[in-house]
């Protein structure tokens, strides 16, 4: 069913969908914020422990037109402002997934934003559960250097109390029929590496 645009004193926000809304700022009732604007900006509008699941691929610092390229150390506290607020918002029994590639700087040299991260995110007393490697077929070709396609995903939660539904995302069998020796599964369970190619899903957006 379309949705339908209206102007509310100057500000755009999306209508009411039966029972479902879709807004340009948070409110519990909202089925989807669409919000325009910083992230902390965001963040602070969302209740305390309000989130059980925070997905996000923030920019690498490399220069790209929908960012403006800082020194390194300023890159990190804006990514920690942004962790700590993310930290207050998720539910005792939630997930952070934090995915990020590496930070090449001016002269070459590659930066893993995933250790720093981490090390931020342990300060912020989060658990690192798995580190997601996350491989694609195309993109980068390098001259001085390996190619770098992969990026990981950094999956942390609060506590050892946490929302995981492991048969919901199970993968078929490499053997299909092979009995598990506690008895049948119903297929294999992921692995921390993904791979993404051009036949499976297409073109990447970026």
């Amino acid at each position: 069913m379309a949705i339908g645009l209206l102007e509310i004193e100057g500000e755009q926000e999306l209508t009411k969908r039966n029972d479902s809304y879709i807004s340009g700022q948070y409110h519990p009732d909202s089925s989807v914020t669409l919000f325009q604007g910083d992230r902390l900006q965001l963040l602070e509008q969302i209740p305390t422990s309000a989130a059980r699941l925070i997905v996000t691929s923030p920019p690498y610092n490399i220069g790209k037109k929908y960012e403006r390229r800082l020194g390194f150390d300023e890159y990190l506290k804006l990514q920690r402002n942004t962790l700590a607020d993310c930290v207050r918002i998720l539910a005792p029994n939630g997930s952070l997934c934090w995915q990020v590639g590496n930070h090449i700087g001016k002269d070459g040299e590659i930066f893993p934003l995933d250790i720093f991260i981490y090390e931020i995110c342990k300060e912020l007393g989060l658990k690192l559960r798995n580190r997601i490697i996350w491989c694609f077929e195309h993109g980068l070709h390098c001259r001085k250097r390996l190619s770098g396609r992969y990026e990981t995903i950094l999956w942390f939660t609060r506590t050892d109390d946490y929302v995981f539904n492991l048969d919901a995302i199970r993968v078929p069998q490499k053997y299909p029929g092979k009995k598990y020796f506690k008895g049948e599964k119903t297929g294999s369970i992921p692995a921390i590496h993904w791979e993404r190619t051009l036949e499976t899903f297409g073109p990447s957006p970026t």
